[in-house]
């Protein structure tokens, strides 16, 4: 009986390494995602639920800053308004 808990004990141990791993090479939180990504999750979710996710799965500062930007430009170029750098 306690060869089987440990065998089970094992496979379930392997089983959550294994979908961690699978699950860490999916997502890279140093790679760059593109601005239709962007885009895409804001219209999905909103833009405080996006960079509160993007935020808690490692995301930094500057990427959040340069999804800002991506919306921005998004935004100005819907609108048909020039862009202002000096903001």
């Amino acid at each position: 009986m306690t060869v089987t808990r440990a065998i089970g004990a094992a496979a379930l141990f392997l089983m959550t390494l294994s979908s961690e791993a699978y699950a860490a090479r999916q997502h890279r939180p140093g790679e760059r995602i593109s601005c239709s990504e962007v885009k895409y999750y804001v219209a999905k979710y909103s833009a405080a639920l996006a960079e509160m996710y993007a935020r808690n799965h490692g995301a930094t500062g500057a990427q959040i800053e340069r999804a800002r930007r991506c919306l921005a430009s998004n935004e100005a170029a819907e609108t048909g308004q020039r862009r202002s750098y000096s903001e």
